[in-house]
C-alpha cells in the first residue's frame, strides 16, 4: 500500500472499493467524488508509482487491449478526463493504485525475492520466475486467471518490463 497523509486516509476510509456494493445514483456520485478528489491529491504529490500509472495509461501494459491503455479504453467509451475517476469502472484502477497487486503478502515479498536474487532478469530467469509464480497459485488455490493479471502488476513493479511480465502472466494463466 502506498504510503497515505491523514487526509488521505480519512478520505479512503469514506470510499467504497467494490462497485458492486454502490447503493445507489447518490452514493455512486458521492463515492466518485470522494476518488476523483483523493486521486488529485495523490497525483499533485506523486505518490503513485509511474509503473502503477503505466499500467493504466501504456497499451503495452494492456494484455488483450486491443493497443489500447485502460485509459484509451474509458476514452472510447466517452468517460474522458476527471469523469473516468468518478466512474464506478474505475474502481478496480484505483484499488490496484492504492493498494497494489491483489496476492497475500508474503506471496508478494517471495516473488519480490525471487526476482532480487535474479539479479539483472534475463530471458534464462523468465521460466524460474514463472514456475515459481505457479507454485504459489497452486499452493494458495489462488484463481488462476485473476492471479495472473496480479502478477504481471507485480512484476511490472519489480522491475521486469510488460514482455517479461507478460511472459510470466502467460505461465500463470495455464494453470490448471
Amino acid at each position: 500500500m502506498i504510503e497515505l497523509t491523514e487526509q488521505e486516509k480519512s478520505l479512503l476510509d469514506q470510499i467504497e472499493l467494490d462497485a458492486k456494493a454502490l447503493s445507489g445514483h447518490e452514493h455512486t456520485l458521492q463515492n466518485g467524488e470522494q476518488v476523483s478528489q483523493l486521486m488529485r491529491l495523490l497525483i499533485s504529490r506523486k505518490a503513485i508509482s509511474t509503473d502503477r500509472l503505466s499500467w493504466f495509461t501504456d497499451a503495452s501494459y494492456n494484455i488483450g487491449g486491443h493497443g489500447s491503455s485502460r485509459q484509451e479504453i474509458f476514452e472510447r467509451n466517452g468517460t474522458i478526463g476527471e469523469a473516468i475517476l468518478r466512474h464506478p469502472h474505475f474502481l478496480a484502477h484505483f484499488r490496484y493504485f492504492i493498494h497494489g497487486p491483489d496476492l497475500p503478502p508474503t506471496v508478494r515479498q517471495e516473488f519480490e525475492a525471487q526476482v532480487a536474487e535474479c539479479g539483472q532478469v534475463t530471458s534464462g530467469d523468465i521460466i524460474p520466475l514463472g514456475k515459481f509464480a505457479r507454485q504459489q497459485v497452486r499452493a494458495r488455490r489462488l484463481e488462476p486467471k485473476k492471479a495472473a493479471e496480479e502478477f504481471f502488476k507485480l512484476a511490472i513493479e519489480c522491475g521486469l518490463g510488460p514482455e517479461t511480465a507478460t511472459s510470466i502472466r502467460e505461465q500463470v494463466r495455464t494453470v490448471r
